[in-house]
């Protein structure tokens, strides 16, 4: 029957009905008949974000109509009588309880920190001509600052320190929060000190000039927005600390930053100008933020349907305050810019490129580079005080005046373009290191070009640091996706990462295919062990099943009752079950060699037991079943898994570290400086199971020595950098002992390597823990002679065929002795080889010495008694592990 072939759908047509199908399904769960309905308890983000437009929408009206000094909380020193004033926002009413009697000792606090800061910026413009002077501080404060942090709490009262009690139902009913109870709240600190980071982004606009040239007011009326993503660690934070977002105003005349965190429970970006220190900074911020949040809540309005997000959200990687939000402590953020310290300056105390130019010029090149000539970026200080006003602690930067300067400098860090500059540089070296390593691994895959060579390395040590060039290539990945400014160094060196892991995984791949015997050998002895701890079990062999067959035939043909039992027990055991027979007219036990077998005489024996022994094992049943004995198992292959299986398990145990290694991030800082610490260690021991291959094999060198050196160094560079080095681009805190214990180890594994190569790999090893190996650098002795102790040439073993080819083509001549050293000619090199004996006896301790010692590793002698040199027979046992001579397998090397 003739079939028409199916007519197949055009790529177009099948787009374009997935398409449709994509739209149907898009509106069908997008209907308004898909939409929980409202009052159900289910409101969905589209709705938050409406609510949030409105409370925005109210809030900057407020904003609008109040004046400064319109929000004056009472304080501590504030008379009982006198009410405080508040403002109609999240927070700042006097019903929402929040802790603003520190409001005040807040501000004093800021004020003291920018005097200090002003006069060091005066004592700089003093001091024209000394070693450095202050000027100017950056316009531009975009970088990442780090220090310490200490409590601050000398204006606290014992009645002061108590737990305050928030309702947060009554501070903002609108919003559902996953709990109420504040020991939970987040971002809480309860330290005493701990460490602070600020990665500062401030908006790419002019400055806005306000208008207001006042006196006192007219650096104050310059002012800019900006935004910072600030990190906080002490004892009781987990993972790198509380991170979070806040926003806020930059005044670029006087360096004066004011920040705050924005929640459904405290409008801290609209009720900033009230936070300021000084009626001028009040009066611009308040111009700024009424243009610029303005401009916020129209885009909030156009784009409800397709962004609801919360662009004041203090949750830097997750849109947290959307649906549902975490209570947190709100943050308060005052800095101060440091002025800057110029480098050096002219013999009139002038730098060269002006003292008003300096910093402008700074600035220009580094954000559009031309490649003009200017010195070095200062780099980059400010101090803080930050204050929070619901959970009542205020934190403060370590430095002068309260702290000297070693103690600490405040917050002291890199502009950002010179911190992403530094971070390319670093890239590119890490580059250069995965590029050295890659030329000692392909050397070391060079020289391990033979089964013989490859046998001895160790896998899981090429193993191990293939996991670690793996773990950098995904870190470096992750980092040229989501960091574009580091995509092309970060991307070099990927590369490089990339090319060792695949340089790596050809080399194990090798090293597992030259291994694969040892493992099937391993494997089948195994085996054989686990089935002779087994309890001996009965089985029938066929030649007495044969036996059993032909009489039964024999029984059944003539009517003689006869028992055809064969049994026997395991190997190297008698017969021990016997067969019932008919002896002096009663039953005795009979051993399978007395069976009888009756046939008659006219039956040709032979053909009919070569008959029944073909037939035996389709006509007959044993009596018991037959199953493997040990000569069964030492003949059977056992299986092993192929290294594509090995592949993928490697991948995903690298996965799962690489997710547990993920996780530990959000650890607490003991628990993650510990698995820090073990994963690092682990790393650093990759020469142990190389060191563990040579005791089990008996081979004294495996690997280059420039590639066990130069890995030992390059894999180290990287601990050295983030743990010497005090301004990495992480801003980890230096710690010089534990990269001593890092280098120690790795030092201390190449001491063995080298012990192992020089005093022998089982030199330090009890002998009952290892089984014997031979050894190619015996002591020689005269008095060994008859036990067959020397090499053939040296002295005559008779009745040795070996001997006797050797001696047809030699001559006395050949073989001469003086004292205690004899010689021979190397069947390979066929140069001369002189080696010393021990006379007859003659104590051998000298020969057990250093300098014997050095003496035996000239010459190798292999279990078939033939000498060479040690260069020739090591070369020659790099290609076969058989013997030049008389080509008897040798043990490995």
């Amino acid at each position: 029957m003739d079939t028409q072939p199916l007519q197949q759908v055009p790529r177009s047509q099948e787009f374009a009905g997935r398409l449709l199908f994509v739209i149907i399904l898009f509106l069908f769960l997008n209907g308004p008949g898909n939409q929980a309905p409202a009052g159900a308890g289910f409101p969905s983000a589209r709705d938050y974000a409406q609510e949030r437009i409105t409370r925005s929408r109210q809030q900057l009206d407020v904003l609008n109509r109040t004046r400064w000094q319109d929000f004056a909380p009472k304080g501590y020193d504030t008379p009982g009588y006198e009410p405080g004033r508040y403002v109609n926002l999240t927070g700042f009413r006097d019903q929402d309880d929040y802790n603003w009697r520190r409001l005040g000792p807040w501000k004093e606090r800021c004020d003291e920190f920018s005097k200090a800061s002003r006069k060091e910026w005066v004592k700089g413009e003093e001091e024209k001509n000394g070693p450095g002077f202050v000027g100017q501080v950056y316009n531009n404060i975009t970088g990442v600052v780090v220090g310490e942090w200490v409590r601050y709490e000398k204006d606290l009262g014992l009645k002061d320190q108590l737990t305050r009690h928030l309702n947060l139902t009554e501070i903002s009913p609108h919003t559902d929060w996953a709990f109420t109870n504040e020991k939970f709240w987040t971002r809480n600190i309860t330290g005493q000190e701990g460490k602070l980071l600020l990665r500062i982004d401030e908006k790419d606009v002019e400055e806005l000039d306000l208008g207001d040239t006042s006196v006192g007011k007219r650096n104050a009326a310059w002012v800019r927005e900006v935004g910072a993503t600030m990190t906080i660690q002490d004892e009781t934070s987990s993972g790198d600390g509380w991170e979070m977002r806040v926003h806020g105003v930059h005044w670029p005349r006087t360096g004066v930053v004011l920040m705050t965190t924005t929640s459904d429970k405290f409008a801290g970006v609209f009720g900033l100008p009230h936070l300021a220190t000084n009626a001028g900074y009040y009066t611009s911020s308040q111009k700024l933020l009424n243009m610029t949040l303005e401009k916020t809540v129209e885009r909030m309005e156009k784009a409800v349907w397709i962004d609801p997000s919360n662009p004041w959200t203090s949750s830097p990687d997750s849109q947290g305050d959307a649906m549902m939000p975490t209570p947190h402590c709100e943050f308060l953020v005052y800095a101060q810019v440091h002025p800057v310290v110029y480098p050096s300056i002219s013999p009139r105390g002038e730098n060269s490129l002006g003292r008003q130019k300096y910093i402008g010029e700074i600035e220009q090149e580094l954000r559009f580079p031309n490649g003009a000539p200017i010195p070095p970026a200062p780099e980059l200080k400010m101090s803080t005080v930050i204050f929070s006003p619901d959970c009542g602690f205020i934190l403060e930067s370590k430095g002068p005046p309260d702290f000297s300067h070693a103690d600490g400098e405040h917050l002291v860090g890199l502009k950002q373009e010179v911190w992403l500059n530094d971070i390319e540089y670093w890239l590119l070296v890490f580059a250069v290191v995965m590029s050295a390593q890659i030329l000692l691994l392909k050397a070391q895959s060079k020289e391990a070009s033979t089964p013989s060579t490859v046998g001895r390395v160790s896998l899981y040590t090429v193993t191990m640091m293939l996991a670690g060039d793996a773990f950098l290539f995904v870190t470096l990945s992750f980092i040229s996706t989501l960091a574009p400014n580091l995509f092309p160094s970060s991307l070099i060196a990927a590369f490089a990462a990339l090319m060792s892991i695949a340089l790596g995984i050809r080399f194990v791949g090798a090293v597992y295919n030259v291994q694969e015997p040892e493992r099937r050998e391993r494997l089948r002895l195994q085996l054989a062990a686990e089935e002779a701890r087994r309890p001996p079990r009965l089985t029938v062999s066929p030649a007495e099943a044969a036996r059993a067959a032909i009489a039964r035939v024999v029984a059944e043909r003539d009517g003689t009752a006869v028992a055809t039992s064969g049994i026997s027990a395991v190997p190297n055991q008698p017969s021990s079950i016997t067969s019932p027979g008919l002896v002096g007219g009663a039953e005795a036990p009979r051993t399978q060699a007395e069976i009888p077998i009756i046939i008659p005489s006219d039956q040709d024996i032979d053909a009919e037991i070569e008959e029944n022994r073909a037939a035996a094992p389709a006509s007959t049943a044993p009596l018991l079943p037959i199953t493997n004995t040990p000569a069964n198992v030492q003949t059977q292959t056992p299986a092993t898994s192929s290294f594509g299986a090995l592949y993928v398990k490697s991948v995903m145990a690298f996965t799962f570290l690489l997710f547990v290694s993920a996780s530990a991030s959000s650890w607490s800082k003991p628990w993650r400086s510990a698995y820090i610490h073990l994963l690092s260690l682990t790393y650093l021991s990759f020469w142990v199971p190389q060191i563990r291959r040579n005791v089990i094999r008996n081979c004294r060198k495996a690997l280059l020595w420039r590639f066990i050196i130069g890995q030992s160094i390059l894999r180290l560079l990287p601990f050295a950098y983030f743990y010497l080095r005090e301004d990495n681009f992480l801003f980890a805190d230096p710690d010089w002992k534990a990269f001593c214990v890092y280098a120690g180890w790795v030092w201390i594994q190449v001491w063995m390597l080298v012990a192992q190569e020089i005093l022998g790999p089982r030199w330090g090893i009890p002998k009952g823990w290892t089984e014997e190996g031979w050894d190619y650098h015996p002591i020689l002795r005269e008095d060994n002679v008859e036990a067959g102790g020397l090499p053939i040439g040296l002295v005559q073993v008779p009745n040795s065929p070996t001997l006797q080819r050797t001696d047809s083509g030699s001559s006395e001549d050949r073989k001469k002795k003086e004292g205690t050293v004899m010689s021979l000619d190397c069947a390979i090199c066929m140069q001369n080889l002189e080696v010393p004996v021990v006379a007859a006896g003659e104590d051998a301790a000298g020969a057990t010495g250093v300098a014997g010692m050095l003496a035996r590793r000239q010459y190798m002698v292999t279990p078939c008694r033939h000498m060479f040199h040690s260069q020739c027979l090591e070369g020659w046992m790099r290609f076969r592990l058989q013997c030049p001579i008389c080509r008897e397998n040798l043990p490995p090397l």
